[in-house]
């Protein structure tokens, strides 16, 4: 009987150390078929009112996909008291769909007269939430009219990659607030 007992423990202990949960990253499946069309001097020609190109929260996996970049220096960085967040003129890429692997990201908006140096890290993934390309650029924002501030648009190459659908992640960071502004997109490589 105690030798029974102790055959059935063991089963149930197999069981359920085999029954774990499985991880999201593991089938992840994102739809990238949603695509916004910009063109290449900034005018949105097709927009749509599904939420891309604005403020999010990420998840805890989406922030993974960050870690490989979190070692950048964001000594001298600071955080603007707010990021605008108006995807018709901000926060964007520009030419979408985009040829030749490089397209630009938009001006990121800041309000109060923000004038200091940020960090953009971004993570291009494809539609299985496969990190493809993954770049840190450091930038300073500076004074505009109508009292706001303004990044410069900066160019971002992507070699290597297949014309396709994709969906590409970026946030802003500072010393005191790594990912002070998370965002996504999705982009098309012609």
């Amino acid at each position: 009987m105690k030798t029974k007992r102790i055959v059935i423990s063991l089963i149930v202990i197999a069981f359920i150390t085999s029954c774990k949960k499985s991880d999201p990253s593991n089938n992840a499946n994102i739809d990238v078929s949603a695509q916004w069309q910009i063109d290449a001097y900034e005018n949105v020609i097709l927009g749509l009112a599904d939420g891309q190109w604005q403020g999010k929260s990420f998840t805890a996996y989406e922030l993974s996909l960050f870690s490989s970049l979190d070692t950048t220096n964001l000594s001298g960085t600071t955080t603007p008291m707010a990021v605008l967040d108006n995807s018709a003129r901000h926060n964007s890429i520009y030419p979408n769909p985009f040829n030749s692997n490089q397209f630009y990201f938009m001006k990121f908006g800041f309000t109060t007269g923000y004038t200091g140096q940020f960090v953009l890290k971004s993570v291009l993934v494809d539609s299985q939430m496969k990190p493809l390309i993954k770049t840190v650029a450091r930038l300073q924002a500076v004074w505009g009219p109508g009292n706001t501030s303004t990044s410069y648009p900066i160019g971002i190459s992507y070699f290597g990659i297949s014309p396709g659908r994709y969906r590409l992640y970026y946030t802003l960071s500072s010393q005191a607030n790594p990912h002070f502004f998370k965002c996504w997109g999705n982009v098309q490589e012609n």
